[in-house]
């Protein structure tokens, strides 16, 4: 796994599967964060923490919290 992995699963996350009236595309879309997410914690055990950081900060919409 390695940065690139990260930036293209973010590019195709959808981060608003929470509005979704269908619960397949919420399903679907919490797996996906829990992997981002679970990616970030793989990074940062390997010395890339900051930089995963800093890469699902820069493309998070405006609204999310930033991770720290």
């Amino acid at each position: 796994m390695s940065l690139e992995t990260l930036k293209s699963m973010l590019e195709t996350h959808d981060w608003y599967y929470t509005y979704s009236d269908d619960h397949r595309y919420y399903e679907r879309g919490k797996a996906e964060r829990d992997e981002i997410l679970a990616l970030i914690e793989t990074l940062s055990l390997q010395g890339f923490g900051a930089d995963a950081y800093q890469l699902y900060n820069e493309m998070k919409p405006d609204e999310f919290f930033e991770l720290v």
